[in-house]
């Protein structure tokens, strides 16, 4: 006798229910699905970066601060025009500030460039604001970007509000 080989099953034909189906209740009544109506975990909370508004981050604050030390008021402003409306407004503040304090900055040494022909106390005058106003700006760079990064507003040193 021949081997036998195993039958497959059959599968059910188009409309007839498959072994081991219970139909639903009569009358309407339908059975809950599984975890139907309850909250998934994570669901409804914001998802890290979704959500924030336009201008949370806290900038280029420290390379502003210490290329404006030695290039002074130009990398301010370029960094104030392109981040004022990026970041948030507490970098935004203290790049205005940076900006403010790199205006008196130039200014003071033009002014103090005109006594320089004074032979003795224009000279002396002319190395204190260069100096000084060097010494400020490292002091600055130093400080300021610690307090940005914090949330807190760095305080600058004989900083007008002229921009804003």
């Amino acid at each position: 006798m021949p081997p036998q080989q195993p039958v497959p099953p059959q599968q059910p034909g188009y409309g007839q229910q498959p072994p081991g189906y219970n139909p639903p209740p009569a009358g309407g009544q339908q059975y809950p699905q599984p975890g139907y109506g309850q909250p998934q975990p994570g669901y409804g909370q914001p998802q890290p970066g979704y959500g924030q508004p336009y201008g949370n981050e806290p900038g280029n604050i420290t390379l502003n601060l210490w290329l404006s030390v030695f290039f002074s008021w130009i990398p301010a402003l370029i960094f104030y025009l392109v981040e004022k409306d990026k970041v948030n407004p507490v970098a935004r503040k203290a790049a205005a500030d940076n900006l403010n304090f790199q205006l008196i900055r130039i200014i003071a040494i033009v002014a103090s460039a005109f006594v320089i022909w004074i032979p003795i106390a224009g000279i002396l005058v002319y190395l204190a604001v260069v100096i000084g106003t060097f010494v400020i700006a490292i002091i600055h760079a130093a400080k300021v970007p610690g307090d940005v990064n914090a949330g807190q507003y760095g305080k600058f040193m004989l900083t007008p509000n002229w921009i804003k």
